[in-house]
């Protein structure tokens, strides 16, 4: 990867091996080029995140990898009359820091659900392919550019397979009564993990109500069903169902 990477600067460096303006259009280009790919790269992975409707979409990622890529070539050419000991990975070291502020801001906790956390780490992958690009890892920018983008497609059908072994619960409450607390206290009991939490306000039967739908991981056919039982005695739900695939006996 190396000897690639190394091959494409002196091309552009020598001006495409012609060396007529002594390496400056060359280098010029070669600039062009890294700022170019990280774009490329990155909006690659942002226009899949721009698909799937996340806060952080095609442009986000897109500037935050030409953003990088910008603070990597200056840090290499742009304190050319610096005297003293000159070090790249200072200011790429800054920005590698700096990015977790931007991440943070597409992480969204709602109860015991936390969402963005996906979005916020392919924000931080766009930021090293920025890096890569900006210091002339193409190889490296491009191998890390596929292996983002299969597990972000690839991976979303196994993940989802994955989830489908864990069984859906439903419940339809009154809007003024709290459940959740209820619901983390009987799932404890019986070594259930509750996860992929949403509620909304829905009608039903003519009133106000709510409806809440989690996932229940680690759970049997068993300890699902005590689950299912002690909770509608406690709760006293309009509506309580689950949806079960692939869900096996106590083992």
């Amino acid at each position: 990867m190396d000897l690639a990477d190394k091959y494409i600067i002196e091309w552009f460096n020598s001006d495409f091996g012609t060396n007529f303006s002594g390496g400056i259009v060359g280098n010029i280009l070669l600039i062009l080029f890294s700022i170019g790919f990280a774009a490329l790269f990155s909006g690659l992975i942002g226009y899949e995140r721009e698909t799937h409707g996340h806060s952080a979409g095609l442009r986000t990622h897109l500037l935050v990898a030409v953003g990088s890529a910008i603070v990597m070539v200056v840090s290499l050419y742009g304190f050319s009359t610096w005297e003293g000991t000159r070090d790249p990975a200072r200011l790429a070291a800054q920005v590698v820091s700096g990015i977790g502020f931007l991440g943070a801001g597409t992480i969204i906790k709602s109860g015991i659900s936390v969402r963005g956390l996906t979005t916020a780490t392919t924000l931080w992958v766009c930021m090293a392919i920025g890096l890569a690009c900006g210091s002339g890892s193409f190889v490296i920018a491009a191998i890390g550019t596929a292996i983002s983008l299969i597990a972000l497609v690839s991976m979303r059908k196994i993940e989802r397979k994955a989830a489908k072994k864990n069984p859906m619960v439903f419940l339809v409450y009154a809007a003024d009564k709290a459940v959740m607390g209820d619901v983390l206290k009987v799932s404890s009991r019986y070594g259930i993990t509750v996860h992929d939490v949403h509620n909304e306000l829905i009608e039903y039967q003519g009133h106000s109500s709510l409806r809440l739908s989690f996932r229940c991981a680690s759970a049997t056919k068993n300890t699902l069903t005590a689950f299912m039982e002690e909770l509608k005695n406690r709760v006293h739900p309009y509506e309580i169902k689950v949806s079960i695939h692939n869900l096996g006996g106590d083992k």
